[in-house]
């Protein structure tokens, strides 16, 4: 079992990547969340709270992923996001003494990757892959496969720091909820994101907030903890070369998409 992270989906970068083995011998099993939005007025923080909470007696997860905009820079200033949400920081950090945590950038929080390497109690990288037997987890926020979205902006927007961001709808429409704003190119996003999938790998991303697995079950989706979404809270769960989606505190999302 191994773990890496990677600066490119195309290709690795040695100095950002790690490879790790389980110390007790566990079989891999990763739970990936993503699309939080801590400090949007529609983030179910509760429920994400009582998840975390929830981890604290999991004896079998074995990683931790944490997959972009979880809290949201669009909205809050850097610092605020976090001390308005110290609560679920401090709960974060304590599951690293139970398994690995690993945070991944989204284009609401792409700022975490300018705080690498600044003695922050967790570390923050572009994307990851997990190598379980035969087969290889790719995960990365999702936002590669939106031509909207580009690092120039997303970086700026996360230095805004206005209440009032959706006020620039108007303009851009970039803030607009991902049903809206991504309505005409949905479609061409998941496409996108399932060609790059090559054999014996599982390709798991969120940013639309459309959580999904396909029908050959090597694309998912993990979907959002914003309730705005007509679908919210849900988890992906990765082992033995398997996928599996499911709402938190409820059902798991057995049909699969024709992608």
């Amino acid at each position: 079992m191994s773990f890496q992270s990677k600066d490119t989906l195309d290709e690795a970068s040695e100095k950002h990547s790690s490879s790790f083995s389980s110390a007790d011998g566990k079989p891999l099993k990763i739970v990936v969340v993503s699309d939080i939005h801590l400090g949007h007025k529609d983030a179910d923080k509760y429920s994400f709270n009582r998840f975390l909470d929830s981890l604290q007696s999991d004896s079998k997860t074995t990683d931790l992923v944490l997959l972009g905009d979880i809290v949201d820079m669009w909205r809050r200033d850097a610092a605020g996001v976090f001390l308005e949400n110290w609560d679920i920081v401090q709960k974060i950090i304590s599951l690293k003494q139970k398994m690995r945590v690993h945070y991944v950038a989204g284009n609401h929080d792409y700022h975490v990757l300018q705080m690498q390497g600044r003695s922050y109690p967790l570390s923050f990288t572009k994307n990851l892959k997990f190598k379980d037997g035969d087969c290889t987890y790719t995960i990365c926020h999702g936002h590669e496969f939106d031509p909207q979205q580009k690092a120039v902006l997303m970086e700026a927007l996360c230095h805004v720091m206005y209440d009032n961001i959706e006020s620039f709808d108007t303009f851009f429409g970039i803030t607009q909820p991902p049903q809206i704003r991504l309505s005409k190119i949905l479609g061409d996003v998941e496409h996108l994101a399932s060609s790059s999938v090559k054999k014996g790998e599982i390709l798991v991303f969120g940013h639309t907030h459309h959580p999904f697995i396909n029908e050959a079950e090597n694309v998912v989706n993990t979907g959002c903890w914003v309730q705005d979404a007509p679908i919210y809270d849900t988890i992906v769960e990765l082992s033995g070369g398997k996928p599996r989606l499911y709402i938190f505190e409820g059902h798991d999302l057995t049909e699969r998409a024709k992608i």
